[in-house]
């Protein structure tokens, strides 16, 4: 849900209102004559990167994937679902 501020109160309470889209994770939408205008959004912080050990676990995972064997010729997903097979 995005807090409605018009213009002129954003322009008053800007500070305010930064610091409430920032600490409360929510947008605000600033209206011009009623209508809305722009959006307000805080900032997500940057990914951290991975570790070599969670690395590690996502390029096993991927090599394990590559194994799986996968049909070669077209199915019916609708038909396979109808006889219970997934």
């Amino acid at each position: 849900m995005a807090v409605r501020v018009n213009l002129s109160d954003a322009k008053a309470r800007f500070s305010e209102v930064v610091r409430s889209v920032r600490n409360s994770g929510e947008k605000a939408i600033i209206t011009v004559d009623g209508e809305p205008a722009v959006r307000m959004v805080p900032v997500l912080p940057d990914p951290r990167p991975l570790t070599g050990a969670e690395l590690a676990g996502v390029r096993a995972l991927m090599g394990s994937l590559r194994r799986i064997d996968r049909p070669t010729a077209e199915f019916d997903a609708v038909e396979l679902v109808g006889e219970g097979r997934r």
